[in-house]
């Protein structure tokens, strides 16, 4: 099932691997004339709901191995207790006594099992509204709900109703993508093409979702692609995908606003040896104030020496890079795609499943399919703040704590004043049972509060969706919020292809409630494979006193307080109802050059599992940090 949930809280150069392609210059593609949609959201077509009996589509997980690559020896597996478990136990209750988060304000099922696995859910939140999409057999569909209700007001309905015309974005493939764009008031919506090497970017013509208008652009791709995510910045929305390298894009993000041709400008990174998807995560602009005046998009990617650099690696730590996209659309020559950073960082360790191409080792009970960690990957979204006396970027990635392909959470926060260069703030590792956490997803409120999402399972603990995280002015390195369930699963996924990416947000009114969307599996499922259903909920986040260094903005001091108990954890509603899929295999497309010069090498990356999602809403108040 997929989950939304707003919580509301406490709470140098890396050298190339030899035979990667090298980083490119740039490619920039012809400006592409928007098609207009000037409808209603409301007025559009559902979908059809899928039933027992119909097909299911699996989305086949875009993996390859670079032939210079697979040769390389494989490094010898060490077995190694992660060194921030122990932070994270120290530091888990700081002043002796447990935290919790409250309930949800509003605690609801998103769309049903739509018949395609993985569902991809993602969701954002605005002014009003939440829209939530997720994977269907006619590629992406979205659901916009009013977001003090969680009351259904528009779809589902599939992304690809807003084409207007002929051409590639008629049908769409899924891998959506929503973001909020606060700093023009405005949505962004996303898929990639069933045919072709095509992204299909929406952008609401007003603040309105709903009857505002959208404009549509069908940017053409060198490649398919693959496992798209997009970050909002003041010079161009800022895309990766999974290609045969990294590859990095730029839309010209204010003549999109406007609704004129718009320009998009293509780079590529050195690929990482040991994996077959290669992508890195752009960070994604939260709060009111942007970044200092020229400050490029930023891209994130974890780097494992031992797996990517066998026989040269550093056995006492590993590293974070941080690549920095300066895009000029009025003269793409100048623009530049460069590694700006390599931060060493504590020891963790990629080799989940034995960084084998087919990805499976999460065991699940009643015999289910291992499922799939997703360890390529900086997980969806990586976020930045600008505090005014610092900036910051945070997010996780999965690890292996201890060498038996035991799951945990990697996160970090990155920080740089006055522009200067970026180093590590703090990191931790969260894995405080035997249990395997991934799919998490991560995000800092505009009190420097943290709240992350994710997924969890073990041979006893069914597929379900759980989150934690800490206040402020705690102490470095830990989660201190006790861990708390969305929504426990109560049924085995039948196949490897767990979702690819969760989504927590934080809504920009308020700028202190979370809200969070995952998938988990209700009851066993009728038929062969699986069962997923998507869950949003919400709940406020408190205003705790902001960082000495941080400067408060006007959102944080608008964010109501609340006070955090230190009691049993609330109940966050009864079991969702769930529906059940089953799988088969949809070939990717791979005709259509996209209009990208020069062409590039080709990538994987992974694709939807079967997993039906649902809608149901709850509210409910969280709690505000104690004083320290």
């Amino acid at each position: 099932m997929v989950t939304v949930v707003a919580l509301a809280g406490l709470l140098g150069a890396a050298a190339a691997a030899p035979g990667d392609p090298p980083t490119d210059g740039g490619a920039a593609g012809p400006p592409v004339t928007p098609h207009v949609f000037a409808g209603d959201l409301r007025r559009l077509p559902p979908v059809s709901g899928w039933r027992a009996g119909d097909a299911i589509a699996q989305g086949p997980p875009r993996r390859q191995t670079h032939p210079a690559r697979a040769a390389w020896p494989a490094p010898p597996r060490q077995r190694r207790r992660d060194a921030l478990l122990d932070v994270q136990t120290a530091g888990a209750s700081p002043g002796g006594a447990p935290r919790f988060f409250t309930p949800p304000d509003l605690d609801f099922d998103g769309q049903g099992f739509t018949g395609v696995v993985p569902p991809d859910t993602v969701g954002d939140v605005g002014p009003r509204h939440y829209i939530q999409l997720v994977n269907t057999a006619g590629g992406s569909a979205f659901v916009v709900l009013d977001k003090s209700t969680g009351a259904v007001v528009a779809g589902p309905s599939l992304l690809s109703a807003l084409w207007t015309g002929d051409g590639r974005c008629a049908s769409g493939f899924g891998d959506g993508i929503v973001l909020f764009d606060q700093l023009a008031s405005r949505w962004l919506m996303s898929e990639f093409a069933i045919r072709g090497n095509h992204l299909c970017v929406y952008v609401s013509r007003t603040s309105d979702p709903l009857g505002g208008g959208w404009f549509g652009y069908d940017f053409g791709t060198a490649e398919f692609p693959d496992y798209p995510k997009y970050a909002v910045w003041p010079d161009a929305y800022y895309v990766s995908t999974n290609e045969s390298a990294p590859a990095a894009y730029a839309l010209e993000r204010a003549r999109m606003i406007a609704g004129l041709p718009a320009g998009h400008q293509r780079f590529t990174a050195p690929s990482l040896g040991g994996f077959s998807f290669q992508a890195l995560t752009p960070a994604d602009l939260d709060g009111s104030t942007p970044p200092p005046a020229g400050a490029p998009g930023f891209f994130l990617r974890h780097r494992d020496d031992e797996l990517h650099d066998p026989g040269a690696n550093d056995p006492t730590r590993d590293f974070l890079e941080v690549w920095e996209l300066h895009a000029d659309f009025g003269s793409p020559s100048s623009s530049a795609f460069t590694l700006g950073a390599t931060i060493p960082v504590a020891e963790f360790d990629s080799e989940l499943c034995a960084a084998s191409a087919n990805a499976s080792c999460f065991p699940q009970p009643a015999g289910g399919t291992p499922l799939d960690p997703i360890r390529e990957v900086v997980m969806w979204r990586a976020q930045y703040r600008n505090f005014g006396s610092h900036e910051t970027l945070v997010g996780n990635f999965v690890t292996d704590v201890d060498g038996t392909d035991h799951g945990g959470l990697r996160w970090f926060e990155l920080r740089r004043s006055g522009g200067g260069p970026w180093g590590l703030f703090q990191e931790g590792t969260y894995a405080p049972d035997a249990s395997d956490r991934w799919l998490g997803s991560i995000a800092l409120d505009g009190g420097g509060n943290i709240a992350m999402g994710y997924s969890i399972t073990s041979p006893s603990v069914f597929p379900g969706i759980r989150y934690t995280g800490r206040l402020a002015a705690d102490p470095a390195g830990a989660m201190t919020v006790a861990e708390t369930t969305i929504v426990g699963g109560t049924g085995a996924q039948g196949n490897e292809r767990w979702g690819d990416y969760s989504s927590m947000n934080v809504d920009p009114v308020d700028d202190c409630t979370f809200w969070y969307t995952n998938e988990y599996v209700p009851a066993p499922s009728a038929v062969t494979t699986s069962s997923s259903w998507a869950r949003s909920a919400t709940a406020r986040l408190p205003a705790p006193a902001p960082r000495e260094s941080a400067a408060p903005t006007a959102r944080a001091r608008n964010a109501r307080r609340v006070r955090l108990p230190a009691a049993t954890p609330p109940s966050l509603g009864g079991p969702p109802s769930w529906s059940a899929t089953r799988s088969m295999t949809r070939e990717t497309p791979s005709d259509g050059s996209g209009g990208m010069v020069p062409p590039r090498t080709s990538a994987t990356s992974p694709t939807p599992s079967t997993a039906p999602p649902a809608t149901r809403s709850a509210s409910t108040t969280a709690p505000a940090a104690r004083s320290r």
